[in-house]
């Protein structure tokens, strides 16, 4: 940042605007890498705005740079993750008009509208759906697409196979230097660990993931490892570490992080506290169930911004038995039929929900 700062002196004094279009892009997409989404929209709009003051000369289509069309992406991409999907179709339609399928820069766009499609389908339990994606994405980007496939192999519970995929891409990337993808594939790997019921082997796959995302200040990384080490805690006994961990993770996750993060989060926070619960007496436990259901209904409207219903399902479940611990029998039944109806619409796929983060 502090190299494109000097830099952007330079192109400023000279009034070089394709070079300050190319460094605001950049900068955007820096800051996405950090995880600060907050900035990455501030200087998207920057040069969307920068460029709509300048005059354009009559008939003459103008801003068709690749820097105008990697904001754009990352406009559209932003919106998706906040749950605006009408506002991210805009964003795509407008990029397919000003840069149609045979142009220099289609491929951007391209790969940015068939993951959201991906992040779309698997939010709402349509794997299917998001497997056929998967060769589309591997088209434009193999390492993403290789990803994306044992994301789809993981959620159809065919562990052994996204095992094998996520280790191959694991040893590509490393060897490429590719640190955002490693990080993102340890967090995959430590996952189908826990998943088969063996939680203190994901650890150190963990340790290693929020060291590097701590080495290259990977903000939105580093909060989701420590997401998942909270979890681990959670499965191996200990809630109340687990719950003063997640007090480390949860702010930039809530500043910054995608909506379906933050519904992951306060479900998580009120799993830990449900679990600390067990060894409160009645009054307090009754108070911390109370906290526990307040969270609750705060991750099921973040879940239901984005969709997911198979998320919103665990929530209602998890809802219905702490109503009937309270002995709240109206407010159980309601939360047991919500359930009923999204477990008909959905198919199980037999995994426990304590093992699904």
């Amino acid at each position: 940042m502090d190299a494109l700062k000097d830099s952007d002196l330079l192109h400023w004094k000279h009034s070089l605007s394709e070079l300050i279009d190319i460094s605001i892009a950049q900068k955007t997409a820096i800051w996405r890498l950090y995880g600060r989404s907050t900035m990455a929209l501030q200087q998207a709009q920057m040069l969307l705005s920068m460029n709509s003051l300048e005059a354009v000369n009559a008939g003459v289509q103008q801003n068709n740079t690749e820097s105008f069309a990697v904001a754009l992406c990352h406009l559209a991409e932003l919106h998706a993750e906040q749950g605006c999907f009408a506002a991210a179709s805009e964003v795509l339609k407008h990029l397919k008009e000003r840069f149609p399928p045979n142009s220099q820069h289609a491929q951007l766009w391209m790969l940015c509208d068939q993951k959201i499609q991906f992040d779309r389908a698997m939010n709402d339990g349509k794997y299917h759906l998001a497997d056929s994606l998967v060769t589309g994405i591997t088209a434009l980007n193999s390492i993403e697409g290789v990803y994306r496939k044992a994301v789809v192999l993981q959620a159809q519970n065919q562990m052994s196979e996204a095992h094998k995929l996520l280790q191959k891409l694991l040893v590509h990337c490393q060897k490429l230097k590719n640190t955002e993808m490693v990080i993102s594939v340890l967090l995959s790997v430590a996952e189908l660990y826990w998943r088969s019921s063996s939680p203190t082997i994901a650890l150190p796959m963990l340790l290693q993931a929020l060291a590097l995302s701590k080495e290259y200040r990977l903000q939105y990384l580093a909060s989701e490892t420590v997401l998942n080490l909270a979890f681990a805690q959670l499965i191996l006994g200990i809630p109340e570490q687990a719950l003063s961990l997640l007090h480390m993770a949860i702010e930039p996750i809530l500043a910054d992080g995608a909506i379906l993060d933050k519904g992951r989060a306060m479900f998580l926070v009120a799993k830990c506290q449900v679990a600390s619960a067990a060894s409160y007496d009645q009054p307090k436990k009754a108070e911390a169930l109370e906290a526990a259901i307040e969270n609750l209904n705060e991750a099921k409207n973040y879940f239901a911004k984005v969709d997911c219903k198979e998320r919103i399902r665990d929530v209602v479940y998890f809802q219905a038995r702490l109503y009937h611990t309270l002995g709240k029998t109206q407010e159980r039944n309601r939360c047991a039929m919500l359930f009923r109806q999204l477990h008909q619409e959905l198919p199980s796929h037999g995994v426990p929900l304590i093992n699904h983060l």
